[in-house]
């Protein structure tokens, strides 16, 4: 069972994305203005931040949690 440690500690780790790796993940191809509202956005609340994606933005923040090792915040068991 995940627990809301393990899911703050891989909003933690999200958290420490500086600004290329941001628009490398998820808005390469964004103009600067576009990218800084979203950047200013994601630094001042990252929960918030998540609240405004869209189902593909999640996929992608998703995608690479599961790369860098968050796996079990994914998983269910058996009968939950």
């Amino acid at each position: 069972m995940t627990t809301l440690r393990e899911v703050t500690d891989a909003l933690k780790y999200l958290g420490r994305l500086d600004k290329f790796s941001f628009k490398m993940l998820l808005f390469p191809d964004a103009t600067e203005d576009y990218l800084d509202h979203k950047w200013s956005s994601f630094q001042a609340s990252l929960i918030s931040f998540l609240w405004s994606c869209s189902y593909d933005k999640l996929d992608l923040i998703t995608g690479w949690l599961l790369s860098n090792g968050y796996t079990d915040i994914f998983t269910m068991e058996e009968g939950e």
